[in-house]
């Protein structure tokens, strides 16, 4: 077997990981969430104001909206890296399938990311929009949909550099999402609670 075709190999494994690992992290989490039921909670429930309602009505449909799209982008990053990696190892000529796998992923972030300004704007009006992890999410969000954008640039290039250049998009786009979603208080939940 090829060297190249090992570490390829190798990395799109580390990348498969790098998607499943926290779904797998974030269904054990939801699963194992057991409400905790004691004098003292109800005691402090009782007392406590309660906190303002987020999910009401449309800002919930925008959530569930955002979780579901999320797994399309997943999808589609999935066939996206397979091609990209099948692409780099076999050395073969940048197709029209390649281009519109890539295009589909950066229009799938893109829809993703204004579902989530859509959201942020909802639920910042509604719990303020003081909240670092708000900013933090959409800053690297935008960041990563800007850099999901630029594969258009080796439009001309040979095509292994369009290859090995598109996989690097997607493996920092990977990255970046990881680590904005990493920022939000509830990380990687399947559904939003």
């Amino acid at each position: 077997m090829d060297k190249n075709m090992i570490r390829y190999g190798l990395l799109l494994a580390a990348l498969v990981a790098l998607l499943a690992i926290p779904m797998i992290a974030a269904l054990a989490q939801d699963s194992t969430e057991v409400p905790v039921a004691t004098e003292e909670a109800a005691a402090v429930t009782e007392t406590a104001p309660a906190p303002a309602q987020v999910d009401t009505g449309l800002v919930s449909v925008i959530r569930y909206l955002h979780s579901i799209v999320r797994w399309v982008v997943v999808a589609v990053t999935l066939v996206t890296l397979v091609k990209l990696v099948m692409g780099v190892v076999q050395g073969g000529a940048f197709d029209a399938l390649a281009q519109r796998l890539m295009l589909i992923f950066s229009m799938t972030l893109s829809l993703q990311w204004a579902i989530g300004i859509v959201l942020l704007i909802a639920v910042g009006s509604v719990i303020g929009f003081g909240n670092a992890y708000l900013w933090e999410h959409a800053g690297t969000m935008t960041v990563a949909l800007a850099l999901a954008h630029m594969h258009n640039r080796w439009k001309k290039s040979p095509d292994s550099t369009r290859y090995r250049a598109s996989l690097a998009i997607v493996v920092v786009v990977l990255v970046l999402v990881f680590v904005g979603v990493a920022t939000l208080p509830q990380g990687w939940r399947v559904l939003p609670s």
